[in-house]
């Protein structure tokens, strides 16, 4: 069976990752992969570029080190799970795609990083969920209690296309996991205008659609999935603050491209 592989750094800001992963590993009876990129720092000397071997051993130690506290970690979450661990040097993006092309799943962690390191976080986590072939869970990093009066759940944003079949499916299955309602989010706006004068078409007909469209897309899934109660929102608001705003409190959040989810105690991005 293909395992759950989590992607760590140095930092320690993969702790949560961590813990998600390895439960969620354990849940699904399958192996945890620990998997650490690193790119030696390369200096210059008078005589040109060149990478002192002591950089590299240095470095290559660091990175192991990561590697045995982050299982170790995932070991104090769960004693008997099957953990290996994975050195890999090079390109961060490339490395955890090449992991995700064996794994039923990669979780990656959100730093909660300011400016330009926020800026990179983002950037390799959206790298990644864009183009793996596995789903990619993004864990945000812990936040105040959820606000009062909401219930644990699974959160999908649903647009009716195509692309987004796996993200139910997925979310569906999520949600029968944990035990927990699903809450499945529709999007939709006024209809644009149809003539010169601006004239826009009835407001009702516009939400009439949007829940044929959102009833349309679960209708496979209430069949295969009987037994996961399913709440459902249609919000006349752009999609990702609809999402987002949905998201408060969620144990886990599911969007397209690729079945990418948010955890835990997320917001969506």
């Amino acid at each position: 069976m293909a395992p759950v592989v989590v992607g760590v750094d140095r930092t320690g800001s993969a702790a949560d990752a961590v813990d998600w992963a390895a439960a969620e590993a354990a849940s699904r009876g399958c192996r945890l992969r620990i998997v650490h990129a690193f790119q030696p720092l390369v200096l210059a000397d008078p005589y040109g570029v060149s990478t002192p071997m002591d950089g590299l051993l240095a470095a290559r130690a660091a990175a192991e080190s990561a590697l045995w506290l982050h299982a170790t970690r995932a070991r104090g979450v769960v004693s008997h799970l099957e953990i290996a661990t994975r050195l890999r040097c090079g390109s961060t993006v490339q490395a955890l795609l090449d992991e995700a092309a064996h794994a039923q799943l990669l979780v990656l962690g959100s730093r909660g990083l300011h400016g330009l390191r926020a800026l990179l976080a983002r950037s390799v986590s959206t790298q990644v969920s864009a183009h793996a072939t596995c789903p990619v869970v993004v864990i945000r990093p812990a936040r105040p209690e959820a606000p009062p009066g909401t219930p644990p759940r699974v959160v999908v944003g649903v647009d009716g296309t195509p692309g987004c079949r796996p993200a139910l499916g997925f979310a569906f299955q999520a949600a029968r996991q944990r035990g927990v309602p699903l809450a499945a989010v529709h999007a939709w706006a006024a209809d644009p205008p149809a003539d010169l004068e601006g004239v826009h078409g009835p407001a009702t007909m516009g939400e009439a659609h949007a829940r044929r469209t959102l009833e349309h897309a679960l209708h496979p899934w209430h069949a295969q999935y009987p037994d996961v109660p399913v709440v459902t929102r249609l919000v006349r608001d752009d999609p990702a603050r609809a999402v987002a705003a949905e998201s408060r409190g969620a144990a886990l959040v599911v969007v397209a491209p690729g079945a990418a989810g948010i955890c835990p105690r997320c917001a969506a991005p």
